[in-house]
């Protein structure tokens, strides 16, 4: 037996290292694209999600009037500026009927 034939050539542990490359890649596309489609149903069963992510509340909610379709998102987390409790919103609306829009908002909510 020669060393040709006792290590497989470069090309071909090339091959395998791309293979499993794209094999990965196409698992981890059926994962994401299940993960949208139970997203989307979600959204549009309950009109709204909601999530707490890291000290922060997300509300994703879906605009659908007969003017305007698109989404929302708004952020909010606390904070305390002069001993104060306030919660600062981070909002962006998405809109792509009747045109495609964005538009952010920022606002603080202290009580």
């Amino acid at each position: 037996m020669t060393d040709e034939e006792a290590q497989p050539s470069s090309r071909s542990r090339r091959k395998e290292r791309l293979k499993w490359i794209a094999s990965l890649l196409l698992a981890l596309l059926v994962a994401c694209s299940g993960c949208g489609f139970f997203f989307s149903v979600g959204l549009v069963a309950r009109g709204e999600l909601t999530a707490r992510v890291l000290n922060a509340d997300v509300r994703l909610w879906a605009i659908n009037t007969q003017r305007e379709t698109g989404l929302g998102i708004d952020r909010a987390f606390e904070i305390h500026p002069a001993d104060r409790s306030c919660r600062q919103h981070d909002t962006t609306i998405v809109l792509w009927k009747p045109a495609l829009a964005i538009d952010s908002v920022a606002f603080d909510d202290c009580s």
